[in-house]
């Protein structure tokens, strides 16, 4: 449930902003004498108190115990991030080395993108994430026929983004090295500078004509396009370690650990950022926000790029007391990066 911003009096803001950014800053429960303190607020401890109490009858806020200070909620932490959160257009100190180290990756998709989400949990400390999007409008710009055995080919594909892709078929009958080079050109001259959408579906048609089209390197690719020309979800999604996130304090304990780990593990981030962050859009899903339970005690931020050769996303995975502004400046600047590098 979002609140707007008119429901909530200019001192509540005042007192959610401060709960928000301590909580966020220290991971203590904040009390009203503590936020006195700290904050020179002109007014009593008591009237504080009764900022808080009305925020918490609001749901932005409540007790971890009953005599503890009070900690956001998710629904505290979206009106924060909506209404009270100052954003900043300053690059990171190490702005020129991240793109320097990504350069050096250039020649493969896959060494960019797994060393952006290593670099972003490193920078973030949480959990980096990095994915290709719309696969399916890769260009293939190279494909090759390999002889593996008499009846084994490997078929490579080669997108223009860098992606590559091989397929083993396996034959019925011993494939000469001649019918290798002429189903080789056949396929180049029909099939190169399509998407892998555009083969998928028109495949068949484009190779009616040729004396080729019964070969059963041919007939083998007609009868699954979608299998034999597209990418795997392992392929399209890439991860950090998870050391830097399991360095925050939130797991600690052993239950959120053992949460945290499923959520965080390669299958499960894959399926997760493919089903829901497929899109050219940026996202942020707070705690309960999120699409599936297993992320109810996480926040989520991507950020779409797009670069020349292929579209992606990046993101991050953490508690729900991540530095919100920090973390999407981070976002920002890798995003701008990666528009050059890819």
């Amino acid at each position: 449930m979002n609140i707007k911003k008119s429901e909530i009096t200019p001192r509540e803001q005042q007192v959610l902003k401060a709960v928000v950014e301590d909580y966020i800053l220290n991971h203590v429960p904040i009390g009203s004498n503590v936020l006195k303190k700290k904050h020179a607020f002109d007014c009593s401890p008591a009237t504080l108190r009764n900022a808080m109490a009305s925020l918490e009858k609001k749901n932005l806020m409540m007790h971890t115990y009953t005599s503890s200070g009070r900690v956001p909620t998710d629904v505290g932490y979206r009106y924060y991030v909506d209404h009270l959160m100052q954003q900043t257009d300053t690059f990171l100190e190490n702005y020129n080395t991240i793109e320097n180290k990504l350069n050096i990756s250039s020649n493969s998709v896959d060494d960019i993108l797994q060393t952006t989400a290593a670099m972003l949990s490193k920078i973030c400390h949480l959990f980096g994430v990095a994915m290709i999007l719309e696969y399916d409008r890769s260009i293939l710009n190279e494909i090759e026929l390999l002889p593996l055995s008499s009846d084994r080919v490997m078929v490579v594909l080669g997108m223009k983004s860098g992606l590559v892709r091989s397929i083993v078929l396996n034959m019925n009958v011993a494939i000469s090295e001649n019918d290798i080079l002429n189903v080789t050109a056949l396929l180049k001259e029909k099939l190169l500078g399509l998407t892998l959408k555009d083969i998928q579906n028109t495949i068949a048609e484009r190779m009616q004509e040729s004396p080729l089209a019964d070969h059963e390197i041919i007939q083998i690719l007609l009868q699954s396009p979608e299998e034999h020309f597209m990418i795997p979800d392992s392929e399209l999604v890439f991860t950090s370690s998870n050391r830097e996130l399991l360095d925050q304090p939130e797991y600690q304990h052993v239950e959120n650990l053992q949460k945290t780990l499923v959520a965080i593990d390669n299958e499960n981030v894959t399926q997760y950022f493919k089903t829901y962050f497929n899109e050219q859009n940026n996202y942020m899903f707070i705690g309960n926000e999120n699409m599936e339970a297993i992320y109810n005690d996480c926040t989520v931020v991507t950020h779409v790029f797009g670069g020349s050769s292929f579209q992606g996303q990046i993101g991050i995975i953490g508690p729900t007391r991540i530095p919100y502004a920090n973390v999407i400046r981070i976002l920002n600047n890798f995003s701008e990066i990666m528009n050059r590098v890819c």
